[in-house]
């Protein structure tokens, strides 16, 4: 299974049907539609301009609710050579339409609120009407808008989607424009006509911050901005930490709809086996996903730099200088000989004891990952490795070396001529 088909099960496979984006999207589309039809025969028998101005608010959902349902089902197309990120902005082209159709909601509130201030200042208000049947239905409205909310919030937790967050901040809105009618209609109650208006100029300043809020959102990401992410030190911290990466050149991260994409630059040493750089590609993959599983898709791109130095590690019978004999077994040798080179010119040895000999468990793997605290890059030794000290060192891109050498010298002067040569 893909990494994308495992996200894409995380985020939508696995979820029930009540949870799917298009389950969510016909549902709101038709409560909608149904909600709509009220609020247009009850703004018609109040003659309530902010009721009207639900009723269009309503009428925005409905469109962006279908334009929501399109844009998923298209970005639910897998990746293709003409499309190679997926269609995946379309949820963030959705979102952006969404807080236009937001802007153009808070226009129109605020143009009908003005309009109506204006009447009331000249004397020529006019006359809503109120029975208690409204308010029955305004109060079922609120409610509904609020479980709906709750409901859209939770779903968006599990799926992550761009579409539904958006859609439960607009809903969320939704809840304000409703309890701006119903103080209206208390207003209108007390024959406060003015009062609706003026709720509803304040309640219209909050969806315009919300729709910058999506709009400046979905624009970064249609822009390919950076994206700000919470743990780019950890992030950073762990690429440096697997062997063999000197330096990270450039690292970017960028959303595409729901997912967040990571593009790496890595300079690694020249004397790097060219046979393992899938193993090490790998690698980093496994290891940002395992602690990062909000990044979906890792690009790599892969540099080598010249290494000045390189060092090699050598079990021996015996601390006796260059003339110490190797050792035939790795696990029981007592000691251990590091060279590093430059160019096949020795700058310095050490020998330093086993701190394991003694162990009977798991020896071979303790001493593997002590040996790679040294940061070595090859092992010489006279048999062949158990499996366990082996994997260690295979995946720490350490060579292991079998030699027929008798002491350090000649492991020394075969260095040396492998650097000539």
């Amino acid at each position: 299974m893909t990494s994308q088909n495992k996200l894409e099960e995380k985020t939508s496979g696995s979820s029930q049907f009540y949870e799917k984006s298009n389950f969510v999207n016909i549902y709101l589309l038709i409560f909608t539609i149904v909600l709509l039809i009220f609020k247009l025969i009850f703004s018609f028998l109040t003659k309530s301009i902010s009721l009207q101005a639900d009723a269009f608010d309503s009428m925005t959902d409905i469109v962006f609710y279908a334009i929501a349902i399109i844009g998923i089902s298209f970005a639910k197309k897998k990746p293709n050579e003409r499309f190679p990120y997926g269609y995946y902005k379309l949820e963030n082209i959705i979102s952006l339409i969404i807080s236009l159709f937001i802007f153009f909601t808070a226009f129109m509130i605020i143009y009908q609120s003005f309009l109506n201030i204006l009447k009331y200042i000249d004397g020529n208000a006019e006359v809503l009407y109120f029975t208690p049947l409204i308010f029955i239905f305004l109060f079922i409205s609120l409610l509904s808008s609020f479980l709906i909310v709750v409901y859209l919030k939770r779903i968006n937790k599990k799926s992550g989607s761009p579409i539904i967050e958006s859609e439960a901040k607009e809903k969320t809105y939704d809840l304000l424009i409703s309890l701006s009618v119903i103080i209206g209609f208390i207003g209108i109650s007390f024959k406060f006509y003015l009062l609706d208006s003026i709720v509803g100029l304040l309640i219209a300043l909050f969806i315009i911050k919300g729709g910058y809020d999506l709009f400046l959102k979905s624009t970064k990401v249609l822009l390919d901005a950076i994206i700000d992410f919470d743990n780019r030190k950890e992030l950073y911290n762990l690429i440096e930490s697997i062997p063999k990466i000197k330096k990270i050149e450039n690292l970017e991260l960028r959303a595409y709809g729901r997912y967040i994409f990571l593009e790496l630059e890595l300079n690694l040493y020249q004397n790097f086996p060219l046979s393992q750089l899938d193993v090490l590609k790998t690698r980093v993959r496994n290891e940002i996903r395992t602690s990062f599983p909000i990044i979906f898709k890792i690009l790599i791109i892969i540099r080598s730099e010249e290494k000045s130095t390189y060092k090699i590690a050598v079990p021996l019978e015996k601390n006796q200088g260059y003339d110490s004999i190797i050792a035939e077994d790795f696990g029981k040798s007592p000691h251990f000989g590091i060279l590093e080179f430059k160019e096949g010119t020795l700058l310095k040895f050490e020998s330093i004891a086993n701190q394991f000999i003694s162990e009977e468990k798991r020896k071979g793997l303790l001493i593997s990952e002590w040996l790679i605290s040294f940061k070595i890059d090859k092992i010489y030794v006279k048999k062949i490795l158990n499996k366990a000290p082996s994997l260690i060192f295979s995946n720490n891109f350490v060579n292991i070396e079998l030699t027929n050498q008798i002491t350090l010298k000649d492991i020394i002067r075969e260095e040396q001529k492998f650097t000539d040569s």
